[in-house]
């Protein structure tokens, strides 16, 4: 049940990530984060007429009717008020304003302090505006009030990793395994800190048990193949990026990836086809550029009767 009077909440996520406003806004959602929110909710109905844009998903429309509800926020009741704030917060977050989000968070946190739920969402907007200390402060204080929520953990565990402190966030993402035990997001975090120190072995355990929970998780297929492809394991590999690109054919480094699985089975017309097929996803992608004047070069060799040499590359990218 929601605590807060709004339908949808506004920032996006994602499991966890290198970026630090991705991983920062990705907080927002991991296990029910901000808000819980269901639509339908109880809630005190407010005696503002703000409220009904104060609710809304469109940020611009939030920040205006949440506004006019805060212009006369002692008529409100304490839940209310609370509520104002928040919505307010999540929408200047989810327009990249992190002042006026950490404003509003702070606002929230005067009407109830150490409201654990609160204090997650500023680390957030504290992580996204590259305040890591800070962003962890909140983490820290928001675990002390709610130690068995997984998303807190999980950001905290992303705001180590952007400080280069790894051994900090593989023991949070280890206890949001134990929290967690349902969704893939920890587990295929987990994994990526495997693979990115060489533990393939170890990686691919934690993304198989990920795909496990979401078949369907483009990221942890990505990364399974990768260990696979740094393995040698090319068949293996080329079926995770083939599953990747099928379950979203307009993600460029499934295409990439597969290409280069193509091209280490030496399959250089298969390869030079996801080569282009990634290019016209993302013009820019430099691989994938070098990608095709390899293997165009390598077809013409061999259409002249030369037995060409090649080496496919020997990594992938990753989306981690």
């Amino acid at each position: 049940m929601s605590i807060f009077p709004v339908t949808e909440p506004i920032p996006p996520m994602v499991a966890f990530s290198s970026s630090v406003p991705r991983a920062a806004a990705a907080v927002a959602l991991c296990a029910g984060f901000i808000v819980s929110l269901e639509a339908g909710a109880a809630h005190d109905p407010g005696v503002s007429p703000g409220w009904k844009l104060c609710r809304s998903t469109n940020p611009d429309e939030r920040i205006a009717g949440c506004t006019q509800v805060i212009a006369d926020i002692g008529k409100e009741s304490k839940h209310n008020q609370l509520a104002a704030y928040v919505n307010r917060a999540g929408a200047w977050q989810a327009k990249g304003d992190y002042a006026r989000a950490i404003e509003d968070y702070g606002k929230a946190l005067e009407v109830e302090p150490g409201a654990a739920i609160v204090l997650l969402a500023r680390g957030a907007a504290r992580h996204a505006a590259g305040d890591l200390d800070a962003a962890i402060a909140d983490y820290d204080q928001a675990i002390a009030k709610d130690d068995k929520n997984a998303a807190a953990f999980m950001a905290r565990a992303s705001a180590w990793r952007a400080k280069g402190e790894a051994g900090k966030a593989l023991a949070d993402i280890d206890e949001a395994v134990k929290l967690d035990r349902k969704t893939a997001g920890p587990l295929a975090a987990r994994a990526n800190y495997f693979h990115a120190k060489g533990e393939h072995d170890r990686a691919i355990a934690d993304y198989s048990e990920a795909l496990k929970r979401d078949p369907k998780l483009v990221s942890a297929l990505i990364g399974r193949g990768g260990c696979f492809y740094a393995k040698g394991d090319y068949d293996k590999a080329l079926a995770d990026f083939d599953a990747a690109a099928k379950a979203d054919p307009r993600n460029a480094t499934a295409l990439l990836n597969r290409a280069n699985a193509w091209r280490a089975r030496k399959d250089f017309e298969r390869a030079r086809t996801d080569y282009e097929a990634a290019l016209a996803l993302k013009p820019d992608l430099a691989p994938a550029k070098k990608g095709v004047e390899d293997v165009t070069k390598i077809i013409a060799k061999k259409a002249a009767g030369a037995a060409p040499a090649d080496a496919a590359p020997a990594g992938v990218e990753h989306e981690h």
